[in-house]
């Protein structure tokens, strides 16, 4: 199959997310700097770590809804009214208005937690086998593009044309939402009924229900190690390059130990959006468990490499090992985790998947304070023990005895 051939809907859904994530990264990351101008540190700091605690709580609320509510329904009011929040935001910018900032910005938040997990859904309800390794290869290669240039548009032009970009914001999320509007088509025919008349125990019934589950709780906990690899890049090993790297020159040009962290950043990057199509074409040629297991071995001798490596030359070839790694796993593991989610409770799944990401982010967070203990060699033993418990989480989940299904080459 053809990127061509895939339906509207994954076309739709695809692509908008692509120019939208490309518009929102240019302005989301420098949050913290904007909040530091206008009050301070503190300040910025507070409030951004209490809307990670909102989010945690929204997330939990939007899985639910989303499987109450028809798809279409859901992302339309969530990006139309995001696409206005956008535009007060850049009026308070504008006029300097702190406190329609803030409120603005929590909105935005929350209408965003609820669109995510629908978009996500109406993905998945359009996704076969037939079609689903290039779904998710396809998605996973627009993420990281999108990224790219949105963070590079935001460097540019963020300090002098601030307004400027939260305006850009505010009409690519509106031109999106009419095009949704147009063209989305929502195709799901069965909603979750209510199990209980009180809301609260009706939205725990269906998280238990997910947790009864136990073949994707297993995954979500293999995420959570898998994961926790990657995030300590911009946790530990930044850290850890920061203050042991020591600095060399290279035909005049300082690398200290900060470079080397952007540097092996863009590697990162480059290789994900020039060879994701190539090593999907070499992963098709393999049995999908073949490449899944291969991926992941690869990716954690990479990152188990990567955590003590000082020498540059160790720690760019270490990037290298793991990104390939990364690109063989990752689209397989997104388009294997569809299987495991039953079609009428796909917001709630997603929910909890999402709760794996944040634990992933606090578990890679914490390896800051166990590396003021431990040396970087013991590090990379807890790397690759915690690799190691995530392949064997991925690998049993997905392919396990409870788990047996007909595989293609």
């Amino acid at each position: 199959m053809k990127i061509k051939d895939l339906p509207v809907n994954i076309h739709i859904r695809l692509w908008g997310s692509f120019v939208n994530r490309i518009a929102s990264s240019a302005v989301w990351p420098f949050m913290a700097l904007y909040l530091t101008e206008m009050m301070n540190k503190t300040f910025a700091g507070t409030f951004l770590s209490l809307t990670v605690l909102l989010s945690f709580v929204l997330n939990i609320i939007a899985g639910y809804v989303c499987d109450m509510v028809p798809r279409k329904k859901l992302i339309l009011i969530a990006t139309y009214s995001e696409a206005l929040f956008i535009f007060f935001m850049a009026l308070s910018i504008y006029q300097s208005w702190i406190v329609l900032f803030l409120c603005c910005f929590i909105a935005i938040l929350t209408v965003g937690q609820f669109r995510r997990p629908a978009l996500r859904a109406i993905v998945q309800d359009a996704a076969t086998s037939e079609n689903k390794k290039l779904v998710y290869q396809l998605d996973y290669w627009l993420i990281n593009l999108s990224l790219a240039l949105g963070a590079a548009i935001g460097g540019l032009f963020y300090h002098d044309h601030q307004l400027a970009l939260f305006i850009l914001l505010g009409l690519t999320t509106l031109i999106i939402a009419i095009v949704y509007t147009i063209f989305l088509e929502d195709h799901l025919t069965v909603l979750r009924e209510k199990v209980h008349k009180n809301v609260i125990k009706d939205l725990l019934h269906s998280y238990q229900l997910v947790l009864k589950n136990k073949q994707y709780v297993i995954f979500v906990l293999g995420s959570i190690c898998i994961m926790y690899a990657e995030l300590c890049t911009s946790s530990y090993i930044a850290v850890r390059l920061s203050e042991t790297f020591k600095t060399i020159h290279i035909f005049g040009f300082e690398m200290t130990g900060v470079r080397m962290f952007s540097t092996i950043n863009i590697i990162n990057t480059l290789m994900v959006v020039t060879c994701t199509f190539a090593i999907g074409k070499l992963a098709n040629k393999m049995k999908v468990r073949h490449a899944m297991l291969l991926g992941l071995i690869v990716y954690g001798i990479g990152y188990t490499v990567l955590t003590s490596a000082n020498h540059i030359l160790l720690i760019l070839v270490a990037m290298v090992i793991a990104t390939l790694g990364e690109l063989f796993y990752a689209p397989i593991k997104n388009a294997e985790e569809l299987d495991l989610i039953p079609a009428d409770q796909r917001g709630a799944y997603g929910a909890f998947s999402s709760l794996g990401f944040n634990s992933s982010d606090l578990l890679s967070k914490f390896a800051i304070i166990l590396g003021a203990y431990f040396n970087p060699y013991a590090m990379s033993i807890v790397m690759a023990i915690i690799v190691f418990i995530g392949s064997v989480c991925y690998m049993s989940s997905l392919y396990g005895k409870s788990n047996i299904k007909s595989e293609p080459k």
